[in-house]
């Protein structure tokens, strides 16, 4: 399997894991920093799936994931980490298992109205157990004898998973019998970033669906300027109530603000106040839907690396496109709603 023809998600885990199994120190020597960041949770279980669909094509399992309709669509976790859990154990469940299907299951429980705990279960769900499987290799990666070892002894994996499950305060369940086979459920407690959209909104208010028309981008391929959003945040808003005129004049002033004043630090050879301006940036684009423009200002806010001509200039190019973008669909949007 070629890694880089994944998914970023996966790259990301991948990456993770791997800086993990070559670390010879031992595990309570080590320190488990979690970054935590916005985490599309079904597209970070999609992710670890690609990863070791062909490990488990080779020994004749399927591979089913299955996502509650009440789980987030975004929380805040360290999707490295996160995704190093879920793949652990269901590597480990995969080298347990003889022929059937394995079930990854993600439900959640409300705990307050900005957090939920998230359910992740690993279970074999066909019949029989695998004797032993450690001599088969498994992963993307096998060409290095010690990655091969490790990810090859099935419990290898626990106790740095315990590990994660305490640093993100959450807990790990482990149960293997001759009856029931294999099973692994780890829960934890996350913010909540963007809700699933309700049953209300994906059967259509008016007003939202004129705006989700509207929204979509057309010609996308044409244009060498296209930056990503999604739509979804400004439905939620218009679903809320909110005039997103008014909402959008506000929005595009202090966007336009923060950037003149971005633009005054770099002619000035100022990077002394670079972090606040490219953090408020980051935290208005978030307000849109923009993830990746948001993710990108949050690097370039914490690195010194970026503060420089080239790649403040493109984000702000960037950003520029973004309120342009915004404010054409808005009028596309009040058009089509009158």
């Amino acid at each position: 399997m070629n890694i880089m023809t994944l998914p970023r998600s996966s790259v990301r885990t991948w990456s993770q894991t791997l800086n993990d199994l070559l670390d010879t120190s031992p595990l309570e020597s080590r320190a488990f920093v979690l970054e935590e960041s916005v985490t599309n949770l079904r597209e970070l279980i999609n992710g670890v799936v690609a990863l070791l669909v062909p490990f488990a094509s080779r020994r004749d399992l399927r591979l089913r994931a299955s996502v509650g309709q009440t789980v987030p669509e975004t929380i805040r976790a360290d999707s490295a980490r996160l995704g190093q859990v879920i793949f652990h154990l269901l590597n480990r469940t995969i080298q347990l298992s003889a022929e059937g299907e394995i079930s990854l299951v993600v439900w959640a429980q409300r705990l307050n109205p900005g957090s939920q705990r998230i359910f992740i279960s690993v279970v074999d769900a066909g019949e029989k157990m695998a004797p032993a499987a450690r001599s088969q290799l498994c992963g993307p990666v096998t060409g290095n004898p010690q990655v091969a070892e490790r990810l090859g002894d099935a419990d290898a994996c626990l106790p740095l998973c315990r590990i994660l499950a305490q640093r993100m305060r959450g807990e790990l369940s482990i149960v293997s019998g001759s009856e029931t086979g294999p099973c692994a459920i780890f829960n934890a407690p996350f913010a909540v970033e963007q809700r699933e959209p309700s049953a209300q909104t994906a059967s259509g208010n008016a007003q939202t669906r004129l705006f989700s028309n509207a929204a979509q981008p057309r010609n996308t391929c044409a244009s060498a300027s296209f930056e990503p959003f999604e739509s979804r945040y400004l439905d939620a808003l218009s679903e809320e109530g909110v005039d997103l005129h008014a909402f959008f004049n506000n929005w595009r002033q202090a966007m336009n603000d923060d950037l003149a004043r971005l633009n005054a630090l770099l002619r000035d050879g100022d990077f002394d106040h670079f972090h606040s301006v490219l953090h408020r940036l980051s935290g208005a684009v978030g307000l849109v839907g923009a993830r990746s423009l948001m993710e990108a200002l949050r690097r370039a806010s914490t690195s010194p690396l970026a503060h420089n001509t080239g790649s403040i200039g493109t984000l702000t190019a960037r950003a520029r496109t973004l309120v342009t973008q915004l404010e054409a669909t808005l009028r596309a949007y009040r058009s089509t709603s009158q």
